[in-house]
């Protein structure tokens, strides 16, 4: 979202047009912004977090005090700025210097940097930047396939907080439609999407292969967060991030298909989708 340009009063239609709009979400908004009452009843029914990011690119998440709301500075990934603790993997001992090799797993435990989670996390960095790298080639794209991207970026990110955090992640949806909606989408693309099962081709053009491979990244993930959470018995301790990375790719997958139709002229296509709302 473009910071300059932000109303000081935020509406419904600008919300829809602008942000991400997936349940369960995040979104990030300059300090003063303040919100219509259909817009903040959008995002409490959404349950959409709302934090604030100045010029310096510091976060502040609201909280309540004795002397009423106030906005406290965060850490990006987390929800305080509580600095974690240095105990050792190994020893369980405090470590009073933090070597190089070493990073923190959670706000307790100190690991090695080849430890699997933390390399999970070096994809998933790896993949938010290339998403924001396709969000900018999508500029001219209607709006409603550019706040489907929006959601992919932010459920990437939202992805991360909870492999930090250790939180449970929902399934990722696009806009006002839900992961099974999407989910049915990807598998019967020619009765939905007007268009039948895309493979990489050159003719389709450089947007539809940068986002084939924002598809192929999010599968990787899949792929890599299946080995790091698969224990001895052959069970996941992690099935929702599993999961979740799943239905992303799909997600990921439909947008490719929508934008390769409204390249081709076939951008009715977006307004039959909202009868699936409807």
């Amino acid at each position: 979202m473009d910071k300059s340009a932000t109303p000081s009063f935020i509406t419904e239609d600008y919300l829809r047009q602008h942000v991400g709009l997936r349940h369960g979400g995040e979104i990030h908004l300059p300090p003063g912004t303040r919100f219509t009452p259909s817009a903040q009843q959008m995002l409490t029914e959404k349950q959409i977090t709302v934090r604030w990011r100045d010029e310096k690119g510091q976060v502040f998440a609201a909280s309540e005090t004795e002397k009423g709301a106030s906005l406290e500075r965060v850490h990006p990934l987390k929800n305080n700025n509580v600095r974690p603790e240095n105990a050792c993997m190994l020893c369980g001992s405090d470590v009073e210097h933090k070597p190089a090799l070493m990073t923190h797993l959670n706000d307790q435990m100190l690991v090695p940097k080849t430890h699997p989670r933390i390399q999970l996390r070096g994809k998933l960095d790896s993949c938010i930047s290339y998403c924001v790298l396709v969000q900018c080639a999508m500029s001219e794209q209607p709006e409603m396939l550019q706040g489907f991207l929006a959601d992919i970026r932010s459920y990437l990110g939202q992805t991360l907080q909870c492999e930090v955090t250790e939180q449970p992640l929902p399934e990722p949806e696009l806009g006002e439609f839900s992961a099974d909606t999407v989910h049915r989408w990807s598998h019967h693309p020619l009765r939905y999407l007007g268009h039948d099962h895309l493979l990489p081709d050159v003719s389709y053009g450089g947007l539809v292969a940068q986002l084939n491979y924002l598809r192929a990244l999010v599968r990787e993930l899949e792929l890599a967060a299946s080995q790091v959470y698969m224990d001895h018995s052959m069970k996941l301790t992690r099935d929702d991030i599993v999961a979740g990375l799943n239905r992303l790719s799909s997600a990921v997958y439909v947008v490719m298909i929508l934008v390769l139709q409204c390249q081709k002229g076939q951008q009715s296509v977006l307004g039959g989708l909202r009868h699936e709302v409807a």
